[in-house]
């Protein structure tokens, strides 16, 4: 029985039996299937990193973005009864603990409710923190005027508002002793809101 040969080398110029030959052939297909697979597949997933990517850059739909802002509405509520039963329970003689009740609803490590101002008594995790802040505070001691932003904080989706503050009830000035004894229509900072938003 003779072998048939091919009429391909090895390289060194030797003939390859058929065998060889279909072999050294079935290497070549696999080898382009497989560079063809890490081509196709390194195609998909940079498409798909980038749809991710770009899924963190688009802002949340107005329904999520109006259920936030209700949310707020709510929590600027639930905050300002609380102010009031405190203005409305500090006196002279309790006006220490006064002060202490009111660092405690505004604790530093709440970054959702926070009083932001300039002016003494002033702690310095009570000075404005980022853009939003300080352009909302800013708007405040301008003339009254509120603020309100959607945006993206260390990559979460917040609903972010602020509500101008005056020395508007005479309690103010039991802590803040540089007021004038209120209430006047002098603004003095500004509360700032933020709500996340489920996307």
């Amino acid at each position: 029985m003779e072998k048939k040969l091919s009429k391909s080398s090895n390289g060194n110029g030797k003939l390859l039996s058929h065998k060889q030959y279909k072999a050294k052939g079935k290497r070549m297909r696999l080898r382009k299937l497989v560079s063809y697979g890490i081509f196709v597949l390194a195609i998909v997933i940079s498409c798909g990193l980038t749809t991710i990517a770009r899924g963190f850059d688009i802002p949340p739909p107005p329904q999520k973005v109006e259920f936030a802002q209700r949310t707020s509405d709510l929590m600027l509520a639930t905050l300002f009864a609380a102010l009031t039963q405190e203005f409305d329970e500090t006196t002279p003689q309790n006006v220490e603990e006064g002060k202490d009740s009111i660092s405690l609803i505004f604790n530093d490590k709440n970054k959702d409710m926070r009083l932001v101002g300039t002016l003494q008594p002033l702690e310095e995790s009570d000075r404005p923190r980022d853009a939003f802040e300080r352009q909302a505070h800013s708007l405040a001691l301008a003339g009254g005027q509120a603020y309100t932003s959607v945006e993206r904080v260390n990559g979460d989706w917040y609903y972010r508002r602020s509500i101008p503050l005056s020395n508007f009830r005479a309690e103010c000035a039991l802590c803040h002793t540089n007021f004038a004894p209120g209430p006047t229509n002098d603004w003095v900072g500004a509360l700032m809101l933020r709500v996340p938003i489920d996307k």
